[in-house]
Parts: structure tokens; sequence; C-alpha cells
């Protein structure tokens, strides 16, 4: 049977405990303002109107886990969420995270392998079944920890959506895409004493420094599917030769002290240009963030 959207936030909860006022996931983070600016090609491929003229965006960098206490040098997923606000007052969200891989078909694995990151006896006796059951885990394993294990800013990583969405042009072509940012400074980690030396905060802290001298850039790229790529599956690895295509630049310019925390990023919320797949994991994600959202928000 398939879990429930209130199941899911039991199973989170479970994981990471209950936070009043946080997101059930990404719950440390930080919001910030910035622009960002379509290329030519991004137009071509999508007559999607932020790919048309520069506008502005709403971001939020985070660590990817359900408690907002942990502290940055703790291995994490780190999240980049972007809403693109355009000219006629709607929006559209791209949500993306540090790891390389989804190694999971739908959100059962994911929400499984969720319950089984929580250290205990019974998980350690589970674990070869759960290993046999996704065996896409054990391939990944090595992408995962190395992702898992970096300690560098938010602004000198790469960030993967690992959802398909299809672009359809002005002219009525479509192809389906994935989206990546990647960063445009490259600087090497540090060591995890160095991350401690650093303080609890460190990411954060090193973002609102960074941010007060220069703004943070990241370029969105789109991986074009070919034909034989499965767009509703997030767990399928499409082939390197793909053609990928740079489609704008984020200019991240201040951190936004005065934003709103209750505001949801919601990879659903789409505008003419862009449909979505069928992947179910992505079509998982929104009633889950509106349950999230409301507990989150209720007085």
């Amino acid at each position: 049977m398939a879990t429930t959207p209130e199941q899911a936030m039991e199973k989170i909860h479970d994981r990471f405990g209950a936070h009043d006022g946080h997101r059930a996931l990404h719950a440390k983070g930080i919001h910030c303002v910035g622009t960002f600016e379509p290329t030519p090609e991004g137009a071509m491929l999508t007559r999607a109107a932020h790919m048309a003229a520069p506008v502005s965006a709403k971001v939020r960098f985070s660590n990817g886990g359900g408690d907002p206490t942990v502290p940055d040098y703790a291995p994490d997923v780190r999240g980049l969420a972007v809403s693109f606000q355009l000219p006629d007052g709607a929006s559209t969200d791209i949500l993306a995270q540090t790891l390389p891989r989804f190694p999971f078909r739908d959100q059962e694995g994911f929400l499984d392998a969720l319950g089984m990151s929580k250290p205990s006896a019974t998980n350690l006796l589970k674990l070869p079944l759960f290993l046999a059951r996704y065996p896409a885990v054990i391939r990944s394993r090595g992408e995962t920890n190395a992702a898992l294990a970096r300690r560098a800013s938010f602004a000198t990583r790469s960030y993967l959506a690992f959802h398909a969405f299809k672009w359809l042009d002005a002219e009525g072509g479509e192809r389906y895409v994935r989206y990546k940012w990647r960063p445009t400074v490259d600087e090497p980690d540090f060591s995890r004493e160095e991350a401690k030396s650093r303080g609890r905060d460190y990411l954060f802290d090193e973002l609102r420094e960074r941010l007060a001298s220069d703004s943070v850039r990241m370029r969105l790229e789109v991986q074009i599917a070919g034909a034989d790529d499965d767009p509703d599956d997030p767990s399928s690895v499409w082939p390197d030769d793909r053609e990928r295509v740079t489609v704008g630049t984020l200019a991240v310019s201040a951190i936004d002290d005065d934003a709103d925390d209750a505001i949801v990023y919601d990879p659903l919320r789409l505008v003419d240009g862009i449909e979505a797949s069928n992947d179910p994991a992505l079509r998982f994600r929104p009633p889950v963030y509106t349950l999230s959202h409301a507990r989150r928000t209720r007085s």
C-alpha cells in the first residue's frame, strides 16, 4: 500500500524529531534574493517566461536534514531552492540538492532509506534486505558518500534536480530535460577538523560574509533526454553523452533576513512552456510540502 503524505511526515519526524516552526526536511536554511538571466539557447528550448528575459528570484540554501540544530560540519545533503518571479506575478520553482543520483524509482524507496539512516541495532539487521531490494544504493554509494562528506561553501557546490520536465518551445517542439546548477567558482575542500573549528553554523556564516562583498553565481544547465531515456524514473541514469545546454545564470546578491520562511518551494509550480513528467516521486512531493507548511505555520 502506498504511503500517504501523513505517513511520510511521521516517518520524517521519527528520523529527525518534530521541530515546531521548521520544515520537516531542509529545516536549517537561509533566504536570499537574486536575479536570473537566461541565455538565448534557453529561449530556444522553451517558451517559459523566465527563459525570455531576466527575472528576480527568491533563493534558499539549506542543509538537507530535518533537525535545525545539527551543526554544519555533520555530513549532510545541501539544498538550493529557487523561485523565479515572473512579470505577471506568477512564479515557478526549481528544487535541487547535492547528491549526484537518486537511487529509487519512487518515494517509497526514499522513505525506506530515511528510516534505515537512523542508527539502531534493528536497522543494522535489516540492512542486507534493504540493499537487496534497492541495489542502486550500492552502485551509487561511493558518489553519495563523497557528496555527503564535502564541507566547502554553498557557493562551490553543484546542485542536481532529479526529476525530468518537458520543455516546449515556441514552435511546438518538445524535449525532456533535467536541471543542474553549476558553480562558477572552484575552491578546495577541507577537513572535518577545519570545519569544526569554523563553528556550528559555518556554512551560513560564510555565505553571509561572501555575499557582503560579491554575488554568488550559479549556471543553470539542462541535460536533454535521448530517445531511450526514461523521464518518469528519477533513478534512471541518462548517459553522459546526452546534450547539455547552459540556459541561464543565477546571481544571488544578498541575504534576505526579512523573508517569510512560510514560503513553499514546489517543483510542480510550473508555467506555460514547462510540463511535469509522470515521475511518481515528483508527484508525491507537493502534498507533503503542503502538509509540512500547514503544521509549521499553525498557531
